[in-house]
């Protein structure tokens, strides 16, 4: 009897523990492509695309080590929404390695990314975007990130356009 029980703990765990992991996996992809989305509305430069992918009281916060310690900046998704709606020279956010954390309607996606102004370097460092699933998919209701000019590794993806 101990054998039977046993056996049916298994295939009860074999035929379940998929389909929790492809749920969790969308779950997941879905988060990282919530944050791609954004990538993608700011190189098209559309305001309203962003405000779009932000919940109501989305916030930015932008950290840069200086010389006189480290630099806080802080932002409203709208004023983000609007600032990079605006004519501008070509932005460009590349991001690899998403680590993303979920439960329930809450995930964090970590990831490194690098920033190119116009085709040229500007910036690399970690983002620690906060999403909240809604009705309407993963919406983004934070964004904190570092801001580094130096000691930058390579991006494995290569030169921008490569």
């Amino acid at each position: 009897m101990r054998k039977l029980g046993a056996t049916l703990l298994l295939a009860a765990v074999t035929t379940t523990a998929p389909a929790y992991l492809s749920a969790q996996e969308d779950a997941e992809a879905g988060a990282v492509a919530a944050v791609q989305a954004l990538f993608d509305a700011m190189a098209a430069r559309d305001g309203e695309a962003i405000r779009d992918l932000l919940t109501d009281g989305a916030v930015f916060t932008a950290t840069a080590e200086t010389a006189d310690g480290v630099e806080v900046r802080e932002s409203t998704g709208a004023e983000f929404a609007a600032s990079i709606g605006q004519p501008g020279p070509a932005l460009l956010e590349r991001m690899w390695d998403p680590h993303v954390m979920i439960q329930g309607p809450l995930a964090v996606v970590w990831t490194p990314y690098d920033f190119h102004v116009d085709g040229e370097f500007s910036h690399c460092g970690i983002d620690a975007v906060s999403l909240a699933k809604t009705a309407a998919g993963w919406k983004i209701s934070s964004i904190a990130y570092t801001r580094e000019r130096d000691g930058c590794a390579p991006s494995p993806l290569g030169p921008p356009g490569g």
